[in-house]
């Protein structure tokens, strides 16, 4: 799962167009796709790159259409696969300045790192409705295959005992998310959302 980076200049929204596919498998049709997820983590949409030539290039439907007007809101997560591990999205656009502010759709959302520079978990701010409920906001870390591979919940017990802790309930500390990382973010409330901080450039 990936987070495009760069938005368009005085846009909020990252089109499909500006996510640019290199790689090994970028002559092959269909090799690399991207789909958004629901809160329960089917897939609502899917586009994959087809080249036949001429205008024929570029991100098609599930029909083989060139797709228009798709876009994807800062810190959206898009689960994206391809043929080859050397394959990889480039965002065009600039790089934000501003803080990303992520609402959970539906309690849910695929989200990630917005940002071309590491950000350090505790760095990443809940906030809403449920922000006050032990362990009702989450972060997880998806495999491949989409099952967990790390878990964080918020914990808020006063003094120091505040932030994201592991399975154990454990403070976490030097946990960062690469840049474009994606991340799986869940909540009680449909009025939560995450804070990611802009970087310091």
């Amino acid at each position: 799962m990936v987070t495009p980076q760069f938005l368009n200049v005085g846009s909020g929204d990252m089109p499909l167009e500006n996510l640019v596919r290199t790689g090994d498998a970028i002559d092959v049709d269909g090799a690399i796709y991207i789909q958004t997820l629901s809160a329960g983590g089917t897939t609502v949409d899917s586009y994959q790159w087809i080249d036949w030539g001429g205008s024929d290039v570029g991100w098609m439907n599930d029909d083989y259409e060139i797709v228009e007007g798709v876009t994807f809101p800062a810190g959206a997560g898009l689960w994206v696969g391809g043929t080859s591990t050397s394959d990889n999205l480039q965002s065009a656009g600039k790089v934000g300045t501003s803080d990303v502010i992520v609402q959970l759709r539906n309690g849910c959302t695929a989200s990630g790192n917005p940002f071309p520079v590491a950000v350090n978990l505790q760095d990443i701010v809940p906030q809403g409705d449920s922000i006050d409920g032990d362990g009702a906001i989450y972060i997880q870390t998806l495999s491949a295959g989409g099952t967990t591979v790390d878990s964080y919940q918020w914990i808020d017990w006063g003094g120091s005992d505040v932030g994201w802790m592991n399975d154990d309930y454990e403070i976490v500390e030097g946990v960062t998310f690469a840049p474009g990382e994606g991340l799986w973010i869940g909540a009680t409330s449909t009025a939560d959302y995450i804070r990611f901080p802009a970087p310091t450039l």
